[in-house]
């Protein structure tokens, strides 16, 4: 038998709070329980799926850079270097950056707000 995975946990406690627990508290806890509901799926799928999106924000903004970059970190700082430097001011860089941060948003909405991405 394996263990369970951390976001598969968080997705069993957050059921077991939203349909056992929730319907016994008072109305003055329902709220805050249902916020705290929400963090955990949230946290649920930022450990499923944020070392896939993060590898695909690497990749996307290296080739942007137009050189790898060792870490996700290094590669946001030399995009940013690079825009300030207006080296994506020409209408084809421009769209291209554009496309880019777009899809690297909706990569990082799907995991902090999915409802929001349909």
């Amino acid at each position: 038998m394996t263990q369970p995975h951390a976001h598969e946990l968080l997705e069993i406690a957050r059921q077991t709070l939203l349909e056992q627990v929730l319907p016994a508290l008072p109305g003055e806890l329902r709220y805050p329980t249902l916020m705290i509901a929400n963090a955990m799926a949230i946290a649920a799928r930022e450990n499923r799926l944020d070392a896939a999106v993060s590898l695909q924000e690497q990749a996307r903004l290296a080739a942007l850079i137009d050189a790898p970059a060792p870490s996700l970190q290094e590669a946001r700082r030399q995009l940013a270097r690079a825009i300030r430097q207006g080296r994506h001011d020409a209408p084809y860089s421009t769209l291209a950056l554009v496309e880019t941060l777009r899809r690297v948003t909706l990569d990082r909405l799907a995991i902090s707000n999915p409802k929001a991405v349909r």
